[in-house]
């Protein structure tokens, strides 16, 4: 009879072992699987996001070039309203001119991080310094976009009711559009009798205020932008070593700038 209790709970003590063992197994395994598919879900966005800084770098880059043109145009008229007589053609002054209504702006592209911040996928990024470089990027882009809207107000309460009052806004103004271009200018000459006066000088040198600020404020966002896209490849180089468990392509993580 004691034998057979014995065997009872031998037999009772290994079924409930196999039971817990199960189920510590699965649990296991479901922390194992949820892991797996959130490690997944991190190479994506690491793969949106270098997709929207390489964006950001390649706009910056465009807007500041655009800026640091119309930044020398500002000079060259500034250097031509203190000669007795310019040097420069009228066509030549006015095509200078037309740079005062530039209004190149950046916008950064955010679709990436605007995704993990709305649902809460931020905490899938490892990485802490590349989590406070993205936080301090989109803040600081908040003050590019003020200064640009400020740039915007005072063309439009500024350089073009100077250039309505004093120009002719054919010669100084670019149309976008090829199939709606500015009809031919009638006074374009008018430039020569406002050249030298001291408010066609102010208007030069507000506008090259506000120029080399924006160029600032792009050349700082430029440097972020460089900063992120260091980080995102340390991250993605990280990741590369794990590419084999998690059905990623290396090459798609930069591998190549991990040796």
């Amino acid at each position: 009879m004691t034998n057979t209790n014995n065997i009872q709970w031998k037999r009772t003590s290994a079924e409930g072992v196999a039971i817990v063992v199960s189920i510590l197994l699965a649990f296991w395994i479901d922390t194992w699987w949820e892991d797996r598919q959130e490690a997944r879900l991190e190479v994506v966005y690491l793969l949106e996001l270098q997709e929207d800084f390489e964006q950001n770098k390649s706009r910056l880059e465009d807007e500041a070039a655009q800026f640091e043109k119309t930044a020398r145009s500002m000079f060259v008229l500034q250097e031509q309203s203190a000669l007795d007589s310019p040097s420069m053609s009228v066509s030549e002054l006015n095509e200078n001119f037309s740079q005062i209504i530039n209004m190149s702006t950046f916008y950064p592209v955010n679709r990436a991080y605007a995704n993990m911040t709305g649902s809460g996928d931020l905490k899938l990024i490892r990485s802490r310094p590349l989590k406070n470089a993205l936080a301090e990027y989109y803040a600081a882009a908040q003050i590019t976009l003020l200064v640009q809207n400020t740039h915007e107000m005072e063309l439009v309460q500024i350089y073009e009711p100077y250039i309505i009052e004093n120009l002719d806004y054919a010669a100084v103004g670019v149309t976008r559009v090829d199939d709606f271009p500015l009809p031919p200018p009638i006074e374009e000459a008018s430039i020569l009798k406002v050249l030298a006066t001291r408010e066609f000088r102010n208007i030069l040198i507000q506008k090259s205020v506000i120029t080399t600020d924006l160029i600032d404020q792009f050349r700082g966002m430029l440097e972020r932008t460089n900063n992120v896209l260091r980080l995102l490849n340390s991250a993605n180089c990280e990741i590369t070593s794990e590419s084999s468990s998690l059905d990623v392509v290396p090459g798609e993580l930069g591998s190549d700038h991990c040796k």
